[in-house]
C-alpha cells in the first residue's frame, strides 16, 4: 500500500509539476513579449515625435528660388536642441550640398554653432526618392555614425526642405543620440542576463557596454544573431527565433523600428529556465511526503492550472479584436501546412493614427475586423481562420486553392476593406490596404514556411506598388536560396583545395608604351578547368564573412609571383579586410619575409564606407614603411572618394570606367576626367585610366594627360605575364607617337 500510495503521489506529482511548468513557461514568453513591445513602442514613438518636430521646422518652406533663410531657422534649430536632451546637434544644408549652411550642436544645455563641418557620409546613401522626388512627408533615418564635435554615436533624421513650387532646394537633419535609443530599449531587458542591441540599416550592432555577467556570451550572442537574421532592410515585421549557439543558446527576438534600426532582444535558455528549475527542485522534495499529501497536492495543482488555462487561452487572443493573434497563427501553420495564408496590411494606418489618435485607430481595426468577418462568412471561405497578428496587420488561412483563385479572393477582400468610408468626429476615413497571399506549391521546402513566403510578397507588392501580390513558389525567391546555397558549397570547396588563383591584367605605361604594373584579381577553377569570375561568388563570400580568406590567397600567391619580377602590382582590399587584425598582421608579415614592398600598390575600394579613419591610417603608415603605395579605386564614383583623399596618403587614383568608357563621346565625361586629372597633378598623385576599350578612347587618355591605361585595348586578365607588349600597343603612348611623328618629319 505504501508503495501504490507514494507511486500514485509521484504520478500526481509529476502531472501537475509538468502543468504548472507549462503554463509558467507561457507566461514567462508572454512577460519577455510584452517589455520587447514596450521597448518597440517607445522607441517608435519618440522618432515619431522627432519627425513631427522636423515637420515644424519646415512651417515655412524655402522661396521660390531655392534660398533658405538660415536666420528664419537658427532660432527653432536651437529651441528644438534644448526640448529635447537626447539630440546631438541639428544642420542644414544648400541642395546640392557642398557645405553646412547652419550645424549647432549641444555643448552641455546650451545649443553652439560649429565653425568648421565635414560633410557626413551618410549624405552619399540618401536614397533617389529623396532627391528626385521628393516629398513633404519624406524623411529618411541614416546609419549610425559618430558626431563630429560632440563624438557621441548617433543616428541622424533627414528631411528635404521644399521651395514653393516643390523642388528640393535643402535638407535639414537632427542628430538622436545612440545612447538615448538605448536607454528606451533597455525596456526589453526581461530578466537579468537578456541581451539587447540595436542594428542601423548598414548592419551594424550597436549594444550597450555590459559590465555584468553578461559581458562573457554578448559578443558571441551578437554575431551569432547576426548569421541568422535578414538584414534591416529586409525586415518588415516582427520575428522571433531560436539561437542553437552550444555554449549559449537563447530565444532572440527582433523587429525593425521607425528610426531605421531594428531591435534585437536575446534572451538565454538558462535565464528561462532557472524559474522552472527551481520549480522542478521543488517537485523532488515533495516525494518525501506519502498519502495524506496527495490531496494536498492535487487541490494545489489545480489552483494553479485553473488561472493558467486561462491566461493561456487569452495568451492567444488579441484583446482590441478578439481575434487569435500571431501566436496563435504560427501555431495553427506549424500544425498545418497546407493553407493558403493571407496578410492584410492596412495602408497609411499610422498616419491617420497620429493624426486623430489611439481611439480612432482602434475604431479602424475593430470595423476592419468587421468586415473581414463578412468576407469570412461566405460559403466558400468556410474552414479558415481570421487573425489580428499586430498593429495594422491582419492574416487569413484558407484551404488550399490555386493562385489564380486566390488572387481574386485578394481582389474581393480589397472591395470588402474599402466598401465605404470611416466617420469619426465629423471626418470622412477611407480605408485601403496591401493584401499578399502565399500558397503552398508541390515539394515546397519545410524550412521556408508559408509566413516567410507571405512576408516576400508583401515586401515585392511594397517595393512595385501593388495592391495584390501571390507567392506560389514560380518566383525566383527559391531559385535565390538554391543559388546561394551553390556558389557557397563551391566557394568553401575552392578555398579548402587551392580553387581559387590570381590573374594579372596588364597596365600600360602612357610615358614610356612599356608594361610596367599589373592588377591582380581573383578566379576560381572549376573541377573540369574552366574559370568562373568573381561576379558569381564575391556577392556570396560577403555574406559569408569569407572576403578576408580570399584576400590572404591573394596575397599569399601574388608575393609569391612577383618575388624573382621587376614588375609592380596591385592588390584590391576593402574596409572590411582592413578591420580583420589577423589578416593586416599576415600582409605585414608576409611583406617582411618576402621583401616585395617597394613593388606593391593596395587598393581600396571605392565602395568601402570607412567609419575609422584611424585604424586605416595605421595600416597605410605601415605599409609605407615597407614602400608600398596607396590607390583609389574607381573614383569620381562618390563622395567618400574625396574623403579618402583628405584622410590617406595616397599615391595613385584610378578613375572609374564608368567615367572612361564614353570618354570619345560625352563632353561631360571629359570634363570631370580632366578635372580630376589636375586634382590629381596639384596632389602629386599618378592617374590611371580603367575601362580603355579602343583606340579612340586611348588617345582621348592621352589628350588628357593620364599616366597610365587599363582596359580590354591593353589586355584583358590572364594566367601569365605579357611577355612583350605588342609594337601596336607601344604606338599608343606619349613615347611611341613622339616616334612616329619624329620618323614622318625625316
Amino acid at each position: 500500500m505504501a508503495l501504490i500510495s507514494w507511486s500514485m503521489f509521484w504520478f500526481y506529482t509529476h502531472i501537475t509539476v509538468d502543468t504548472t511548468e507549462r503554463a509558467v513557461s507561457g507566461q514567462l514568453k508572454e512577460w519577455v513579449l510584452y517589455r520587447f513591445d514596450t521597448a518597440v513602442n517607445n522607441i517608435n514613438t519618440r522618432a515619431d515625435q522627432l519627425e513631427r518636430r522636423a515637420n515644424a521646422l519646415l512651417d515655412q518652406p524655402a522661396s521660390g528660388t531655392g534660398s533658405i533663410d538660415i536666420n528664419t531657422l537658427k532660432a527653432p534649430l536651437e529651441h528644438t536642441l534644448k526640448w529635447s536632451q537626447d539630440l546631438a546637434g541639428a544642420t542644414v544644408y544648400d541642395w546640392p550640398v557642398k557645405q553646412a549652411s547652419l550645424a549647432l550642436y549641444l555643448d552641455g544645455q546650451f545649443p553652439r554653432v560649429m565653425t568648421q563641418t565635414a560633410l557626413p557620409l551618410w549624405l552619399q546613401q540618401l536614397p533617389n526618392t529623396l532627391t528626385t522626388r521628393p516629398d513633404a512627408k519624406s524623411v529618411w533615418w541614416s546609419p549610425a555614425h559618430r558626431h563630429p564635435v560632440t563624438g557621441d554615436t548617433v543616428v541622424t533624421l533627414v528631411k528635404p526642405i521644399l521651395s514653393t513650387n516643390g523642388q528640393l532646394s535643402g535638407l535639414i537633419s537632427l542628430d538622436w543620440k545612440l545612447d538615448a535609443i538605448l536607454a528606451l530599449a533597455t525596456e526589453a531587458e526581461a530578466t537579468a542576463g537578456t541581451l539587447i542591441w540595436l542594428t542601423d540599416r548598414s548592419g551594424r550592432q550597436l549594444a550597450p557596454e555590459y559590465l555584468d555577467q553578461r559581458r562573457s556570451y554578448a559578443k558571441s550572442l551578437m554575431l551569432a544573431a547576426q548569421q541568422q537574421t535578414p538584414m534591416t532592410i529586409f525586415q518588415t515585421g516582427f520575428e522571433q527565433l531560436t539561437l542553437d549557439k552550444p555554449t549559449h543558446p537563447a530565444d532572440l527576438y527582433y523587429a525593425p523600428v521607425n528610426n531605421g534600426m531594428s531591435l534585437a532582444v536575446a534572451i538565454p535558455h538558462t535565464e528561462l529556465e532557472a524559474p522552472l528549475q527551481a520549480l522542478r527542485e521543488r517537485s523532488k522534495s515533495y516525494l518525501i511526503y506519502l498519502g495524506a499529501a496527495i490531496m494536498l497536492l492535487t487541490v494545489l495543482g489545480l489552483s494553479r492550472l485553473v488561472p493558467a488555462l486561462r491566461s493561456l487561452r487569452a495568451s492567444y487572443i488579441d484583446k482590441l479584436t478578439g481575434l487569435p493573434n500571431r501566436s496563435r497563427l504560427l501555431q495553427n501553420l506549424e500544425r498545418d501546412k497546407s493553407v493558403s495564408l493571407i496578410l492584410i496590411n492596412l495602408d497609411r494606418f499610422r498616419e491617420v493614427n497620429g493624426l486623430f489618435g489611439d481611439h480612432c485607430g482602434d475604431l479602424i481595426l475593430k470595423e476592419v475586423a468587421l468586415r473581414l468577418e463578412s468576407f469570412m462568412s461566405s460559403d466558400e471561405n468556410k474552414g479558415g481562420e481570421l487573425y489580428h497578428i499586430q498593429g495594422d496587420e491582419f492574416a487569413i488561412t484558407l484551404p488550399r486553392r490555386r493562385p489564380e483563385m486566390v488572387q481574386a479572393q485578394l481582389e474581393q477582400i480589397l472591395g470588402f476593406i474599402r466598401q465605404t468610408p470611416i466617420h469619426w468626429q465629423n471626418h470622412e476615413i477611407g480605408l485601403s490596404a496591401t493584401v499578399s497571399a502565399a500558397v503552398p506549391w508541390f515539394d515546397a521546402p519545410r524550412e521556408h514556411s508559408l509566413y516567410i513566403h507571405a512576408r516576400e510578397a508583401m515586401r515585392e507588392a511594397r517595393e512595385k506598388g501593388l495592391h495584390c501580390c501571390v507567392y506560389d513558389g514560380s518566383e525566383p525567391l527559391e531559385q535565390e536560396f538554391e543559388y546561394n546555397q551553390k556558389w557557397a558549397g563551391k566557394l568553401r570547396d575552392a578555398l579548402d583545395t587551392e580553387g581559387l588563383v590570381a590573374w594579372f591584367q596588364p597596365i600600360l605605361n602612357n610615358t614610356t608604351g612599356h608594361i610596367d604594373k599589373y592588377e591582380c584579381l581573383v578566379r576560381m577553377m572549376d573541377n573540369d578547368g574552366g574559370v568562373i569570375s568573381p561576379g558569381k561568388f564575391l556577392g556570396v563570400a560577403g555574406k559569408l564573412r569569407l572576403e578576408g580568406h580570399i584576400t590572404r590567397v591573394m596575397v599569399e600567391q601574388c608575393f609569391v609571383r612577383f618575388t624573382d619580377s621587376p614588375m609592380q602590382f596591385s592588390i584590391n582590399l576593402s574596409y572590411t579586410d582592413l578591420q580583420q587584425a589577423e589578416l593586416t598582421q599576415f600582409i605585414l608579415q608576409r611583406l617582411d619575409e618576402t621583401g616585395v614592398g617597394s613593388r606593391v600598390i593596395f587598393e581600396l575600394l571605392e565602395s568601402a564606407n570607412i567609419e575609422n579613419y584611424d585604424q586605416v591610417r595605421t595600416f597605410v603608415d605601415e605599409v609605407k614603411k615597407r614602400g608600398c603605395r596607396i590607390a583609389i579605386d574607381d573614383f569620381g564614383t562618390g563622395y567618400s572618394n574625396f574623403e579618402h583623399l583628405l584622410q590617406l596618403q595616397v599615391d595613385i587614383i584610378k578613375i572609374d570606367g564608368s567615367l572612361i568608357r564614353n570618354l570619345d563621346k560625352d563632353p561631360n565625361a571629359r570634363r570631370v576626367v580632366r578635372g580630376i586629372v589636375g586634382l590629381a597633378r596639384s596632389m602629386k598623385m599618378e592617374t590611371v585610366a580603367e575601362y580603355v576599350h579602343c583606340e579612340a578612347i586611348q588617345m582621348e587618355v592621352l589628350r588628357l594627360g593620364i599616366n597610365f591605361s587599363q582596359g580590354e585595348l591593353i589586355s584583358m586578365p590572364a594566367p601569365e605575364l605579357i611577355a612583350q607588349v605588342p609594337k601596336e600597343l607601344t604606338k599608343l603612348s606619349y613615347s611611341g607617337r613622339s616616334r612616329a611623328k619624329t620618323a614622318l618629319n625625316c
